[in-house]
């Protein structure tokens, strides 16, 4: 895989991400080319569960899309709030299933690279775009997660643009998670 396509994929999500701590409809348009050229590089890396997650990424930036225009077209602007405690623990057991399974099944089908690191990043991470999504605040702490867990996963695959884009993103998804806060309805 070229580095070209890895480095205009972690451009792309990049731009991405500040868009979307910015609340601007725009981060769906360069999430989903990210998520497309992404698609490529993680397959190539044999990182099948990030492979596959950028095929849901793809679906869920489309109804983050919908959702979010919808709200917009509501009230006027793409208005946050906070998940209820009990969805945040209903979260993390959903994560912990999701991660196991998807672990269980790379490590008994296909040559993976990481396949616990991989899979329980990978369940954090669309637990992260669902919420997103929805427009809560606590999206930013479930990218946090990803973020520094993809740090290292992504290093020991030798991916290094898309290494400094997570220690990158860590950055933005902190001032993310700032800024939603402060405009929480």
């Amino acid at each position: 895989m070229s580095w070209q396509l890895e480095a205009a994929a972690a451009a792309l999500l990049l731009a991405n991400v500040w868009l979307v701590a910015q609340r601007s409809l725009w981060n769906y348009a360069f999430g989903i080319a990210a998520v497309s050229l992404y698609t490529a590089v993680f397959w190539d890396a044999r990182l099948y569960a990030a492979a596959g997650l950028q095929l849901l990424f793809l679906g869920l930036n489309i109804y983050g899309l919908i959702n979010w225009r919808r709200a917009r077209a509501d009230v006027g602007d793409v208005r946050v709030s906070s998940l209820p405690w009990t969805m945040l623990v209903i979260s993390f057991g959903t994560i912990a299933m999701l991660g196991t399974c998807i672990a269980l099944l790379l490590t008994r089908t296909a040559d993976a690279e990481m396949p616990w690191w991989d899979s329980m990043n990978t369940a954090t991470a669309l637990a992260a775009q669902w919420w997103q999504a929805r427009r809560k605040i606590e999206t930013w702490l479930f990218w946090i997660l990803v973020n520094i867990g993809s740090i290292g996963l992504y290093a020991t695959q030798g991916l290094w643009f898309t290494t400094a884009t997570y220690a990158v993103l860590l950055l933005v998804a902190l001032h993310g998670w700032r800024e939603w806060r402060r405009s929480e309805c």
